[in-house]
């Protein structure tokens, strides 16, 4: 079974039972599992759930005080994949006061030993499961006192969503970022315990043995919990057959550098970093369709329902990911020309040079056609194709662009002055004339973080330029809460207007001793960025400048990872702390492979876990990569928590914890 068949044999072993309970049932589900049902069938699975029996579907959310009461269904199937107590103390005794449900079904990606609940009543029970059916069965007979009441709680490792073959990623895990202070990581064992029990389960359903391997403190911490965790120990000595994977968990915050580099080839980095998310999505986008309406109808309304990328067939994600835009181009433009002769003439030339403006006037066929099966037919061709157009003409571009010229400046003044370069004084002054340059600052907070994270160790920034770059902040902090005041659309916030506003500075005083700290604190955040590769011995440096003559290149820790992996030598990798440790299994490596320490390469897949996110980017030069070596060599597998685009990194990790520099 190849990698594809077994990542969706897990998905279908999910959901068939869940679609199996839902008949004549209202449904709830939290945004985690929606997103993993997104991509199960290709942006479908309101449709699955109605055709599943669904009466109705509810979102099922922590602060949504508005849930309606159901009256045309007795039953409640609730879909959720959090680990906090409190989500179901309030959320499911919210929902089950407001209706007289007699049955309800639980379906929980938690297993009952890592959700800790905690009952509201004086109850005699350990396990977490059956606390929480006692309350609520008691919460259904208080409401409904003369109707004989049943629950039942099922779990169902609910956890990926696949992007293409080779790439999937873990929506309930899309807020995991390990910290830059390494001293925290204790703080993330409830998130990393759901981690170790969602992977154990894969492994579990996929019949697999799996060896732990990791790179990065956060990813350490969990890798040996998998390795040590008792049912896994089981799971591996009554394992039949010889399937094995090789699990390499990875820190992003090791490199940010790429992860928050505008200069990429692929097309789906550049519409995640051009197109909003879809609401309550953090891998997907939302596509205007407007462009396809009647001329007299195109609107850019707030109203309208949005398109998507995702799609049960992923040959097109594939071409997002791994061509470069002059074929994706092509390809499209070939797609839609022969959607375009269903209704037109067979006699249409296929275009061998193509623009975004000749592809978008092709689309404008479209408008006109009255055939509803035709569109029905193109509708899911029709949202990637405007996704495609919408990002390369997106107002952003120029910014974009510029962003990128400067990364490419900066490579090449790091690696040529190294501690004498003057680069921080430059942002300084870019800072400054950020208006008159297109920039904002969310955007120069992401080439800071870049910059610091490029830099590592390897060049040590001088005091002066810090401290000149520190007020330079303090000040565009100040500037920006000043012109925000007079913003209002909540709507239109982004994650730094937000944090702006809720440092709650009501007067210019207040204001300027907020972004003091807070421009303190984000120095203070950069520094660590640039000290977290500083243990690692083969991945210490991204910068590559093979000789004086060339110029320097930077390559991401991934990149490198899948090139070393696939190296025919299978030369030990120092920065990869392997996690088995059996005398046995070091034995036999001994005496069949001349070495006692088992190589990730050893087995026929390898899934690299990047505790995080990844990006599109990485998702592109992983396949490259592996597409340069045969078939004798391991499958590679790219997977993480998220999708990235640079803003979401920055977003993460400099300005997630605004109660810090708040007063």
């Amino acid at each position: 079974m190849d990698t594809v068949n077994q990542l969706q044999a897990f998905a279908n072993t999910c959901w068939k039972d869940i679609f199996f309970q839902i008949r004549d049932a209202a449904v709830y589900i939290d945004h985690s599992a929606a997103e993993c049902l997104h991509w199960y069938q290709g942006d479908k699975g309101f449709l699955l759930l109605k055709e599943a029996g669904a009466v109705s579907v509810h979102e099922l959310a922590m602060y949504n005080f508005h849930y309606t009461t159901v009256t045309d269904s007795s039953k409640a199937v609730l879909i959720y994949t959090s680990t906090d107590p409190l989500f179901y103390q309030r959320t499911l005794k919210l929902i089950i006061e407001k209706n007289t449900f007699n049955c309800c079904v639980v379906v929980c990606a938690v297993h009952s030993s890592i959700l800790n609940y905690t009952s509201l009543s004086e109850i005699g029970e350990d396990d977490s499961y059956d606390k929480l059916k006692k309350d609520i069965l008691s919460w259904m007979n208080f409401r409904n006192p003369l109707q004989d009441c049943h629950v039942d709680i099922m779990f169902r490792p609910i956890f990926t969503a696949s992007i293409n073959k080779n790439v999937f990623i873990t929506p309930p895990f899309g807020d995991l970022m390990p910290p830059v202070d390494v001293s925290m990581i204790k703080n993330f064992e409830v998130e990393v315990d759901f981690l170790v029990s969602s992977f154990h389960s894969l492994c579990t359903c996929l019949n697999v043995k799996d060896d732990i391997f990791a790179i990065g403190k956060l990813s350490e911490y969990a890798a040996e919990k998998l390795e040590k965790l008792p049912s896994a120990i089981d799971r591996r000595k009554n394992l039949v057959g010889q399937n094995g994977v090789s699990i390499i968990l990875v820190d992003r915050t090791l490199d940010l550098c790429t992860a928050t580099s505008y200069n990429t080839e692929s097309l789906l980095g550049r519409i995640l970093s051009t197109l909003p998310h879809l609401p309550h999505h953090r891998n997907d986008v939302a596509v205007n369709m407007s462009q396809i309406c009647p001329e007299m109808e195109e609107s850019s309304s707030l109203e309208s329902i949005p398109g998507c990328l995702a799609s049960a067939d992923t040959h097109m994600m594939e071409i997002l990911i791994a061509k470069k835009q002059k074929d994706v181009l092509l390809s499209l433009n070939k797609l839609l020309t022969e959607m375009a002769m269903v209704k037109e003439s067979p006699k249409t030339r296929l275009a061998t040079r193509v623009s975004v403006h000749s592809l978008e006037k092709l689309l404008h066929k479209f408008r006109n056609i009255e055939n509803i099966e035709i569109l029905e037919k193109s509708s899911k061709h029709l949202q990637q194709i405007i996704a495609v157009i919408q990002a390369l003409k997106s107002n952003k571009t120029a910014q974009l662009e510029l962003l990128i010229s400067l990364e490419k400046l900066i490579l090449q003044n790091l690696a040529a002055s190294r501690d004498s370069s003057s680069i921080l004084a430059q942002l300084s002054n870019i800072i400054k004339t950020r208006s008159t340059r297109g920039l904002d600052m969310e955007h120069l907070l992401v080439l800071l973080t870049h910059i610091y994270a490029l830099a590592g160790t390897e060049v040590r920034f001088a005091t002066q330029q810090e401290k000149q770059l520190e007020h330079t902040l303090a000040d565009a902090f100040f500037e920006d809460i000043k012109k925000y005041d007079e913003i209002l659309n909540g709507d239109q916030m982004s994650i730094y207007h937000q944090t702006l506003l809720l440092m709650g500075a009501t007067d210019g005083e207040k204001a300027q001793k907020s972004t003091q700290k807070m421009a303190e604190y984000i120095l203070h955040l950069l520094r660590g960025i640039g000290n977290q590769r500083q243990s690692l011995a083969n991945y210490e440096s991204l910068m590559i400048k093979p000789s004086p003559q060339e110029l320097a290149q930077s390559r991401g820790i991934i990149e490198r990872l899948t090139t070393d992996l696939l190296d025919p030598a299978k030369e030990e990798i120092q920065d990869i702390q392997g996690k088995t440790t059996s005398l046995i299994s070091a034995g036999f490596n001994l005496l069949l492979k001349g070495r006692t320490k088992l190589h990730p390469s050893d087995n026929p897949w390898i899934i690299i876990y990047v505790l995080g996110g990844i990006t599109a980017e990485e998702a592109r030069l992983v396949e490259s990569i592996v597409s340069l070596h045969g078939p004798r060599s391991p499958r590679i597998t790219l997977a993480g928590s998220r999708l990235l685009s640079p803003l979401d990194v920055m977003n993460k990790v400099l300005l997630s914890n605004v109660d810090i520099f708040q007063n």
